[in-house]
């Protein structure tokens, strides 16, 4: 990546890129690592108390480009950055403020999930959870399906009244609130739980057939929104990162600690990205997406941003750093 090296604001990332568009990028991320043309660094975490540091990255060998996405979170919250290095050179290329891009990571990942194993005439939206990223999540299931409802699951009265009007507002969809997350799922097409619970709010009774799950929340191995049988449920289990589920998908790996699960039938999304939905399913079958966060997404959205800002002018210039040698 030759031009100059920049450092991108949150505010510009949320008007360089939108989420449709991160799908896509997304997309093009798990077919290049189907290739072998792009990697991801598996997560690496230090505690000093209550702070913990967190890395994630990745490479992509097409653009040149291998990067890390770094927080340190507390419990006063968090400043998350990625940099981005040139391959050859090892110069840093770009610095982005990645708040905004890990939420289009993250709802972007959903939302290529949801296009893949959903069932192409899936209307309706179980959303668990009213959080920050909530939204972004209905908007990107929204984004991949012809949603024309959603309902709001959630224990806080007036947070599940406030993210059923803004669903209502801004994606001019029905929205229907419950306090009981089994009615809210009872018969949904597509559920996506992103929540911070630490002991499962979804069971698999509550799912009907032909239903596609989205586990979001839960990235650690002590958190769990799923319990044993949703997963064992499932007629398919995708994670975004086989090998990182392995250590960090709470749900995943107490399914398979109780026989449930067999590690070996889990795909990982670079498998699936371009097979045939009605080869990796029927119409009846119960899907399962778990997502735990990869650091080549942050990566890939952070190549594209900085060729957008590169075209249209945008970012603040970076004094390139001295290059040093062993």
């Amino acid at each position: 990546m030759p031009e100059a090296p920049v450092w991108l604001t949150e505010d510009e990332v949320s008007g360089l890129l939108s989420l449709p568009e991160a799908i896509g990028v997304l997309a093009e991320a798990y077919r290049l690592q189907a290739a072998g043309a792009a990697a991801t660094m598996r997560r690496a975490h230090l505690r000093d108390g209550d702070a913990i540091l967190h890395a994630v990255g990745g490479s992509i060998a097409g653009a040149g480009v291998a990067g890390a996405k770094t927080w340190l979170h507390t419990p006063g919250g968090a400043s998350p950055v990625l940099v981005l290095f040139a391959l050859e050179s090892g110069v840093v290329v770009g610095v982005v403020e990645a708040f905004a891009l890990g939420q289009l990571r993250t709802a972007g990942t959903s939302g290529l999930a949801t296009r893949l194993l959903a069932r192409e005439d899936a209307t309706t939206l179980a959303l668990v959870g009213t959080g920050r990223q909530a939204f972004a999540q209905a908007q990107a299931v929204a984004a991949v399906r012809r949603i024309a409802q959603v309902r709001v699951a959630g224990r806080d009265p007036e947070r599940r009244a406030a993210m059923a009007a803004r669903l209502r507002d801004e994606l001019e969809v029905d929205s229907v609130e419950f306090a009981d997350v089994a009615a809210a799922v009872e018969g949904a097409d597509v559920v996506t739980t992103i929540t911070r619970a630490a002991e499962p709010v979804l069971t698999g009774d509550a799912l009907s057939p032909g239903t596609h799950v989205n586990a979001v929340g839960a990235i650690v191995p002590t958190r769990r929104e799923l319990d044993e049988t949703t997963v064992a449920q499932a007629d398919l289990v995708v994670a975004d990162s086989v090998a990182q589920a392995r250590d960090d998908a709470g749900e995943l790996r107490a399914a398979a600690d109780a026989g449930r699960l067999d590690w070996s039938s889990v795909r990982g999304l670079d498998e699936v990205v371009d097979r045939p939905l009605e080869v990796l399913r029927s119409r009846e079958d119960i899907t399962l997406f778990k997502a735990v966060g990869v650091g080549l997404s942050d990566v890939a959205l952070g190549v594209e941003l900085l060729r957008r800002a590169h075209a249209c002018g945008a970012g603040q210039p970076l004094r390139t750093p001295v290059l040093t040698h062993d």
